[in-house]
């Protein structure tokens, strides 16, 4: 193994991308993250100078600070962009990089990840994580299990900044103090593009001045540090690093890049105004599309046409399929946000490299609204476009001639014909805003540059309108509000007043679709839980568009009965339950909010067709766009796109066949739990193995798994159904890894862990984990302290009845061996607990004889009562119900003192005052990291 140096950097980055060296601007930003041990405030390069290259920098500078004892920069960096295929795009490469370093057996790569894993704690050594956190899919949870990791995370700006504010969405309510404090801490955030998330910079910014903000001072790791990367930079404040002058010197190919002409030509139009998807201004497009294809060279033959709705992008797409290039019809390819990642992958496939700079010369023109127009790294022969914002036309021109190596990459933009009114709107941009464009447009007409980047940084756009006349400064008593996590607050924040640069709800929820949805509301809902939506089904689409599809289908449904309710099931974080409705019946309206998932059935016509490659996109029936059944969307088809993942379903099995539904009748549950039940089991493998065909790799996986008899390797687990056909459902065992609740009082290991085991292996990997991240003793000690005596109220004997002890046995920490749902509601009735129970609660009265009278004795106690996101600030029950009949009068008092006489709530703001609301979280986050890896490792 070679000792990595500074001047490895070059050999790396060659490594990565195909041989070519690294920029001088990229050179001097890791020379700066590493002199300073912390990133500048501002990146200033413009587009197509290769910032994406912060990744690259953020690995190779915390391996080199690992190998040669330097000030450690922050290991989580969140790249956070407003537009999801972007966010996708770097998903993609930051995933790349992680396979080339975990594959890597020699070199410089090799030494980067050999640094990158010795830095870590825990049994995974994957040198780097990556995770994708954006609307319109299940977010990525691994990256909150392992917090000694290098991590990438990348993220639209609500999913990032909510997660920030203690209210992710998408998330469970438990899992937010621990990405919060993930978040703000040990975290350095790049806002690209950062003129389009004005707000969520004043709100990173203002976290960054909050987190160490308490009574006694952090020396734990750095708190949040916040990039702002753009060619136009919001405020003169701070470092700024970035292209000059200097790396433009005669031959580079950064020179090539920015400095090649994107000469203009401004067409007007008389109906330029009409907003009909389908109309002349489209049949303009089109046409003007076919003359740059003509024009193009076979190297680089691709036009890129950008449209301001995505309606009216799959008008121009109908339009262009009916052009012809000599006798051929024009190859197209529509490209919208609303797009599921396994479609883009699919689209790769039949078309490899076409979302890459190298192109694909099969596809003549690609469409798409302002999805591709941030940071997509495309090489595009031509852009033809509607008039747009300035900063908007600037990025779309990014995507002409991106690498330099044609003479010129022409732009042609639709105009009116006369001067904008104050009337005129255009998808997202106002008059304000295409009047100011079109007036600098036609001044940069007039240059021989035209759009050229280096020609537009000396002349920049008019930057878009802002909504918002004045920005909302966070302050720490919302914080304090909102950290209150677990409970019910009179009203949700909300947060777009800290979030969003446009107070019009504009963001994401998810869309599904499965096919044999029971009709039944109770079914679906179980049905669900048990296959919990995967990423690759989400559609991701605005939440205006959602509520307005939501509300038709409900209607039609309700032309035939007005009863009638939509089948559909929400998923909110880990709660499953029905769609509700507001508002009166004759116009009601879902309930959802961003990050939620829905979940219909395939017999609705909710999609565009899919057509030559290009995905399908959800809209609405009143645009008039021709709307085709699911059937080219469904799970069962998509999930054959790729292998499941952690806790992902492996195949669903349909039984029509009354003899082997009549087997499938629940068994008694032993009082010992001796085994877990074997009849679904036993079907399934007999029904997979007399039925799977080569055709069905899914079937042959899940017969696999079960065939090796390992009832650890798979769940098997019986949907809920009020009549034939039942279905059964082989899941992947790691569920149970991945499952933060199953892992509480579940195991995969063959014998019993034991309580005292199970809090011992804790406290020592929470050691291991606050030395890895550098805490300091005392909360070093208060960590493994909590650790220690976290599940102590596991040890009642009410709570051991419900886990499946033996009487006469040492207390268990987990249950052993599958255990359904009947089964645990049987346990749940001869414990004698009251509903909703926590052992947590029980285990801060357990543990107070022996946390000590210390300065941290408050937060070891908050530590242990937050254990899995609870009691935050409140537990649901009073004294009496917590320890039950025959508690003696000491642990009575003090849980009356606790948890009756609000002593609880004041032990919550004193270690909020002590030692602030992040980094409280940012320690909860630690101690749940190792719960969550040891029970992931069956100890």
């Amino acid at each position: 193994m070679v000792r990595l140096n500074r001047g490895d950097f070059a050999a790396y980055f060659a490594a990565l991308h195909e041989g070519s060296a690294p920029y001088a601007w990229q050179e001097r930003l890791l020379d700066s993250v590493l002199d300073a041990g912390r990133w500048p405030e501002a990146l200033v390069a413009p587009t197509g100078a290769g910032k994406t290259s912060v990744i690259d920098v953020h690995v190779f500078a915390h391996a080199l600070a690992a190998a040669r004892g330097l000030a450690r920069p922050p290991r989580r960096l969140a790249m956070i962009v407003a537009r999801r295929v972007l966010v996708d795009d770097q998903y993609r490469y930051a995933c790349r990089l992680a396979e080339e370093l975990d594959s890597a057996q020699e070199g410089v790569l090799a030494e980067v990840a050999h640094r990158l894993r010795a830095g870590r704690a825990g049994a995974d050594q994957v040198p780097l994580l990556v995770a994708r956190l954006r609307g319109g899919e299940p977010p990525s949870r691994r990256w909150v299990d392992h917090p000694t990791a290098v991590a990438v995370l990348c993220a639209t700006p609500e999913m990032w900044g909510s997660r920030l504010l203690f209210r992710g969405y998408g998330s469970s309510s438990r899992a937010w103090p621990r990405e919060a404090g993930l978040l703000a801490l040990d975290t350095v955030a790049v806002l690209d593009e950062a003129h389009l998330s004005r707000q969520l910079l004043c709100t990173a910014r203002r976290v960054a001045q909050l987190v160490p903000v308490a009574d006694h001072a952090w020396e734990g790791p750095p708190p949040l540090q916040v990039v702002e990367t753009t060619a136009t930079p919001a405020s003169g404040e701070g470092r700024r690093l970035g292209v000059d002058e200097t790396d433009l010197a005669d031959g580079s190919s950064l020179r090539e890049r920015l400095c090649r002409p994107k000469p203009i030509s401004l067409v007007p139009r008389k109906d330029w105004r009409t907003t009909r998807p389908r109309h002349t201004v489209v049949d303009e497009i089109a046409r003007r599309a076919v003359e740059l294809i003509a024009q193009a060279d076979r190297e680089h033959p691709t036009v890129g046409c950008f449209v301001n709705t995505v309606e009216r992008a799959v008008a121009l797409t109908a339009a262009l399929r009916d052009k012809r290039i000599g006798e051929r019809p024009l190859r197209v390819v529509m490209l919208c946000g609303q797009v599921r990642p396994v479609d883009v992958e699919l689209l790769e496939t039949r078309y490899p490299r076409l979302l890459t700079p190298a192109g694909n010369s099969d596809v003549d023109v690609l469409v798409s609204t302002q999805t591709l127009e941030v940071g997509a790294d495309l090489d595009l022969h031509a852009i033809v476009t509607e008039l747009a914002s300035g900063t908007a036309l600037v990025q779309r021109a990014g995507r002409a001639n991106r690498r330099g190596l044609a003479a010129a990459g022409p732009v042609v933009v639709i105009v009116p014909d006369g001067d904008v009114s104050a009337r005129d709107r255009s998808g997202p941009y106002d008059s304000d805003d295409l009047s100011s464009a079109l007036a600098w447009l036609t001044g940069r007409a007039e240059d021989e540059l035209g759009l050229a980047p280096w020609a537009v940084r000396g002349d920049p756009p008019p930057q878009q309108r802002h909504t918002r006349r004045l920005l909302q400064r966070l302050e720490l008593g919302q914080v304090w509000h909102w950290d209150r996590t677990s409970d019910q607050l009179a009203a949700e924040p909300e947060l777009d007043l800290w979030l969003s640069d446009d107070l019009r709800p504009e963001t994401s929820i998810s869309l599904v679709v499965r096919d044999d949805l029971p009709t039944d509301s109770a079914d679906a809902v179980e049905q669900i839980r048990v296959l919990l939506p995967r990423r690759h089904e989400a559609f991701g689409v605005p939440i205006q568009t959602a509520a307005e599809i939501l509300s038709e289908e409900l209607a039609r449904l309700r032309t035939h009965d007005r009863h009638a309710q939509l089948p559909a099931v929400l998923v909110r974080g880990d709660d499953v339950g029905p769609l509700t409705w507001t508002g009166p019946s004759e116009q009601q309206r879902a309930r959802i909010r961003p990050g939620d998932v829905v979940v219909l059935s395939a017999d609705l016509a909710l999609f565009t067709p899919g057509e030559q490659g290009s995905p399908s996109v959800a809209v609405t029936e009143s645009s008039g766009i021709r709307r085709a059944r699911a059937t080219d969307v469904l799970e069962a088809i998509a999930h054959r796109a790729g292998g499941p993942r952690t806790g992902e379903i492996v195949h669903r099995v349909t039984l029509a066949d009354p003899a082997l539904i009549d087997q499938l009748a629940p068994i008694d549950d032993p009082v010992d739990d001796a085994g877990p039940p074997v009849d679904p089991w036993t079907v399934a493998e007999k029904w997979l193995t007399d039925h799977q065909t080569d055709k069905d790799p899914m079937a042959a996986a899940a017969a696999g798994l079960l065939a090796a008899g390992d009832r650890r390797a798979a769940d098997v687990v019986v949907l809920p159904s009020h009549g034939p056909p039942r279905q059964l459902v082989v899941i992947d065992g790691r569920r149970r890894d991945a499952d933060d609740s199953i892992r509480q009082e579940w195991t995969p290991a063959s014998g019993r862990v034991t309580l005292a085991a199970h809090q011992r292996d804790v406290a020592e990997r929470s050691g291991e984990l606050a030395a890895a991240v550098g805490l300091p003793a005392p909360l070093t000690s208060a960590l493994t302290s909590a650790a220690l005596h976290h599940d102590d109220g596991k040890a009642d004997p009410r709570f051991q009845v419900r886990l499946g002890g033996r009487p006469a046995g040492p207390p268990l920490a987990k249950s052993h061996g599958g255990v359904g749902p009947e089964t645990q509601r049987r346990r749940q009735d001869r414990s004698g607990l009251p509903p909703r129970w926590r052992h947590e609660q029980r285990s801060v009265i357990d543990a107070w004889p022996h946390i000590g009278d210390t300065n941290e004795r408050d937060l070891v106690a908050r530590l242990i009562g937050s254990t899995h996101g609870h009691g935050r600030t409140s537990f649901p029950h009073t004294a009496s119900e917590l320890l039950g009949p025959g508690a003696g009068p000491v642990l009575t008092r003090l849980a009356e003192e606790l948890f009756d006489a609000g002593g609880w709530d004041e032990l919550i703001e004193r270690t909020r005052l002590r030692h602030g609301v992040w980094c409280c979280a940012y320690v909860e986050a630690l101690l749940r990291a190792a719960d969550g890896q040891i029970s992931g490792e069956g100890r």
